[in-house]
């Protein structure tokens, strides 16, 4: 909708028509079956007139049908209906703007490219009245002609580049407010009937050459604008009076006449307050139209309360009829002594044998939880032999070693010693110390080798112990103490273990290999 017509749409709007309790329009003929055809026709009527008296009786029609289920394609143009009702008759301008919104979001799910140009256009003039906000505003019309030239719509297109030139003007934009006329002109051409529509666009185009100084091209298009005043065919002219009393007076004071200036924005005061007190009147009639529909309304509310009193009155006597039935079915299976007695007692029995499962099961708990004890108590043991059988023989490879460091020292060394170190190697064997381990350890939990080499085939066997003393849940502190080096050596252990899992920094060591 244009800026311009938005004010004249008013007038006359009071003509409404009038709607039969049984959800009928004199002139729509509405009923339940036929509402969503009658929403697309009054949207494409809209569309082409602008005119939004047909609105005010869907929107009389669904107050009074609140539960109506609409398709998303046709709820998305009645909410833009509803929206540009709000904006035109109303000025309500937030609930508009939440309105379109609203139906915004059905057009693009509809991939409705027309009807989201309307949108983006309407909400450009909200942003306008609302925030001022002349850059988004302008973003908004650019994306309705950018929508209305994916759908091939000249007539739109037009009335968007109109409210671009008030945008822009607004903004302090001039030359480019000018650009966008010229634009708007040129897609007018010939047609006479929109160029009387749109002949504020002159007015524009004067008022920014007078805001840039160029005072004979200002004076060019009020002599246009004079024209079309003078034109007997224009119709209510009021507005257009406005305007060109107005556009004079920029012009004198810009010239320094001063007394014509007084007089010319005299004249456009006049015909302003004529237009605002044309509005008033038109505005009251709309809303005295709203509570005459709201007391329609509450009437019709109180008929359907005083039926909803009936069929609860109703549904009251068919529930005492409901528990009559059902004592008279009791009535019959209390005479059914025999049987009754035998259901009792099966459920007796049923109850015992509840009870005694129960007390088994907890019995099969208990003995879980002893065995799951000793898997425990049996895994920390052979832990603690093994982990001695290693620090013995590290101790023993200790020994070993400082008796080569002497003998390397001391070629004399005697033949004693040479004999004791060989017998101290001999007891070393890592390679079948770790075999046995493995053979205890896989006694306990039987898959955890295999499914760690699946996980991380490149772990050495010194990784792998590392893993066996975390899924025992030994501490660092503890590990450096069973094998004679230091925690910090143990933790860089397991951090290089959890590189080669793959693991990030945060996750747990322990809560992977035990899941394995």
């Amino acid at each position: 909708m244009t800026l311009n017509r938005k004010f004249t749409i008013a007038i006359g709007l009071f003509l409404l028509l009038k709607t039969n309790i049984n959800g009928q329009s004199n002139d729509l003929l509405l009923t339940k079956e036929n509402l969503s055809d009658k929403i697309s026709e009054v949207y494409h009527s809209f569309y082409e007139t602008e005119n939004t008296r047909e609105i005010e009786n869907l929107l009389s029609f669904l107050k009074k049908y609140e539960r109506i289920q609409l398709h998303d394609t046709v709820k998305g143009k009645m909410l833009y209906l509803n929206g540009v009702y709000n904006l035109v008759s109303l000025n309500k301008y937030k609930k508009a703007d939440s309105l379109l919104k609203e139906s915004f979001d059905y057009a693009i799910k509809t991939k409705d490219d027309l009807l989201i140009g309307m949108i983006y256009n309407d909400r450009a003039v909200l942003n306008d009245y609302i925030t001022k906000d002349y850059v988004h505003s302008k973003k908004l019309y650019l994306k309705a002609i950018e929508f209305y030239k994916k759908v091939g719509n000249k007539k739109k297109q037009i009335e968007t580049y109109y409210n671009l030139v008030h945008n822009l003007r607004d903004f302090k934009q001039y030359e480019s407010s000018i650009e966008m006329a010229n634009i708007c002109l040129d897609m007018i051409g010939d047609n006479y009937n929109l160029l009387i529509y749109y002949k504020r666009i002159f007015y524009l185009i004067a008022d920014n050459y007078v805001r840039l100084n160029n005072y004979s091209k200002a004076e060019e298009y009020i002599d246009i604008l004079e024209t079309h005043l003078n034109n007997s065919s224009l119709g209510n002219k009021t507005r257009t009076y406005a305007w060109f009393h107005r556009i004079n007076a920029d012009l004198d004071v810009s010239k320094g006449d001063y007394v014509s200036a007084t007089e010319n924005l005299k004249k456009s005061i006049l015909s302003w307050r004529e237009l605002n007190n044309e509005n008033k009147i038109s505005i009251n009639k709309y809303y005295e139209r709203e509570l005459s529909l709201e007391k329609e309304i509450r009437i019709e509310k109180e008929i359907i309360i005083s039926d909803q009193r009936k069929i609860l009155f109703i549904s009251f006597a068919a529930i005492i009829l409901l528990f009559g039935f059902i004592f008279m079915l009791i009535f019959f299976f209390r005479r059914n002594k025999k049987k009754n007695e035998q259901i009792v007692t099966l459920n007796n029995e049923l109850n015992e044998l509840i009870v005694n499962l129960k007390d088994t099961n907890l019995v099969l708990e208990d003995r879980k939880k002893e065995i799951e004890s000793l898997l425990k108590l049996n895994e920390q043991s052979l832990f603690s032999r093994i982990l001695k059988i290693s620090t013995y023989n590290d101790t023993i490879g200790k020994i070993s070693d400082d008796i080569d460091v002497h003998m390397d020292s001391s070629p004399s060394a005697s033949g004693y010693l040479m004999t004791v170190r060989k017998k101290l190697k001999a007891l070393i064997s890592e390679d079948e110390l770790w075999k046995d381990f493995k053979i205890q350890f896989e006694k306990i939990r039987p898959e955890f080798f295999n499914r760690l080499k699946e996980v991380a085939p490149n772990l050495s066997v010194n990784d792998l112990k590392h893993c066996t003393y975390i899924v025992s849940n030994l501490k660092s502190k503890e590990v450096a103490q069973l094998i004679n080096v230091s925690p910090r050596s143990v933790e860089t252990t397991r951090y290089r273990i959890k590189k080669k899992l793959g693991l990030e920094k945060e996750e747990s060591l322990y809560d992977l290999l035990t899941d394995l």
